[in-house]
């Protein structure tokens, strides 16, 4: 059985490649309009004109999306079959974004307009949390090498399509003001995002004996976390990784405000977002894009701290001359953020177990979470014109800080390999 399997993997390996970039359209469009870089902090300030509705949102991303990962992979087991939990929260996901819809349609005159909303983003985020544990099992499975062509052009496709749906958002905000061109784009999101499930439908993965799932207990969430404590206190890659995680999210938690602190403090005209949502997502694309190219040779350590030099950029333009400087500082956000987003994805595939891909995965993400849940509530409620430089000085520590750990303490330059699970190999 085990040889039938790998082979199986073999003779399906470009037909599930390709189903897996076919599904990354949908993935692109939906994150194009959702994501805390992009409309959804805007949409949710214009609905209510609450001061802590942009951080709302941003935080919801962060939070749920991690704890999504963390209570998904909870009840998974290590080289369990993925394709089924994958459909599950893809299913999920896709509700959330017509309850997200009709939210805004049906419901914007309400009081109660704003927390209606977040519920609905929420469901959303959990879903796409939940899904990534499953998702990184399936791709670490099916896609026993090229993981880092697949990650950049997974990216770099979904980034392609962002651009296309931002583009006609933009042009929609434009004829009809912000929220009725929010929602042209996510009625067309979810036209998409539905036609994208069906490449998930067809992947093939090979058909296993699992054991029946348990019920998810504190007892079993308690064990999740004694399995983390070991595979941090056994991995030197995963504490050093983790560390530079911790210490360098502050400009990732920091870049969805630069657009508000534009409109907000230095009187840019809020239509202007939507192009630099495209110009965010056509960078985004490109810095993915290189990851695969320069890791070949120099590991994804070296992509890694690259994504990080970018950040970097980013906020020394904004302190600088946000005005003169403002396109360039969304192109290099998106340069930073492609590249630092796809080498995690797969540092995370990497340096785990075999068949343990979204467990490490979820794990690395969760040193992230206690920056990007104070850094947006830090940014919204003590800004103001004045300190702005001092959150932007922290950004650049925190870039820095990154960057040295990773290049002096982390020895592993972590080279893309070929590698089957054990029951399929």
């Amino acid at each position: 059985m085990t040889q039938a399997s790998s082979e199986n993997i073999k003779e399906n390996f470009v037909f599930n490649y390709t189903m897996f970039i076919f599904d990354s359209v949908g993935f692109g469009s939906a994150f194009a309009l959702l994501i805390p870089l992009s409309y959804s902090p805007d949409v949710a300030f214009e609905i209510s004109g609450e001061w802590f509705a942009a951080p709302s949102v941003i935080i919801i991303f962060y939070f749920l999306n991690i704890f999504g990962q963390f209570i998904s992979s909870s009840n998974r087991k290590k080289e369990e079959d993925s394709k089924f939990d994958v459909i599950k929260w893809g299913i999920f996901e896709r509700l959330g974004f017509v309850l997200i819809f009709m939210t805004l349609k049906f419901f914007i005159e309400s009081e109660l307009i704003l927390y209606l909303f977040l519920i609905a983003y929420a469901i959303f985020v959990y879903s796409s949390g939940a899904i990534l544990p499953a998702y990184f099992d399936l791709v670490s499975r099916l896609l026993y090498k090229h993981r880092a062509i697949f990650f950049a052009a997974n990216l770099t496709t979904g980034s392609l399509a962002g651009f296309l749906v931002s583009r006609f958002v933009d042009f929609r905000i434009k004829e009809t003001g912000l929220i009725n061109g929010f929602l042209d784009g996510l009625l067309m999101v979810i036209v998409i995002t539905t036609i994208s499930l069906i490449p998930l439908i067809l992947i093939r993965e090979p058909k296993s004996i699992n054991k029946l799932k348990s019920n998810l207990t504190i007892e079993l969430i308690n064990k999740k976390l004694e399995d983390w404590y070991k595979i941090f206190t056994n991995s030197k890659d995963i504490r050093t990784i983790a560390r530079a995680n911790v210490v360098s999210v502050i400009p990732e938690s920091i870049t969805p405000f630069f657009t508000i602190w534009l409109i907000t403090f230095y009187s840019e005209n809020s239509n202007k977002i939507g192009f630099w949502v495209t110009l965010l997502l056509v960078s985004q694309s490109i810095g993915s894009f290189i990851v695969p190219i320069i890791a070949s040779k120099l590991g994804f350590k070296t992509t890694y701290i690259f994504g990080l030099i970018f950040h970097f950029i980013a906020s020394s333009l904004f302190l600088l001359n946000p005005l003169i400087f403002q396109n360039l500082i969304f192109i290099f956000a998106g340069f930073g953020s492609g590249s630092f987003v796809t080498s995690l994805s797969n540092i995370s595939v990497e340096i785990g177990k075999v068949g343990d891909a979204g467990n490490t995965n979820a794990l690395l993400t969760a040193f992230r979470l206690p920056g990007l849940l104070i850094g947006p509530f830090l940014f919204a409620y003590f800004v103001n014109f004045e300190n702005i430089t001092f959150f932007l000085i922290c950004s650049l520590i925190s870039s820095l800080f990154g960057i040295l750990i990773m290049y002096f303490q982390q020895k592993n330059i972590i080279l893309p390999q070929i590698r089957f699970w054990s029951k399929d190999s």
